[in-house]
């Protein structure tokens, strides 16, 4: 599975700033709807959501694993 890290220092922008998230969703190849934000600041989380996307305040793990189960069943099947 391919992935990218986005790096503040070299975008330019950090959270909460709507340009980090947009960075973050094209380096994916999907739109901000499609994408899960999982931050344990609810600024940030916040900033997400205004972005359109699904966006998760992290507060314990088996948040988390709820949030994701879904996810990782289809990917299962």
């Amino acid at each position: 599975m391919p992935f990218d890290v986005v790096n503040s220092a070299r975008v330019g922008t950090a959270k909460p700033d709507p340009h980090i998230y947009r960075v973050a969703a094209a380096r994916a190849g999907a739109p901000a709807a499609r994408c899960l934000f999982v931050d344990d600041t609810l600024q940030n989380v916040e900033a997400a959501r205004g972005l359109g996307m699904q966006a998760l305040h992290h507060q314990n793990p088996t948040q988390l694993r709820e949030a994701l189960a879904p996810v990782l069943a289809e990917a299962r099947d």
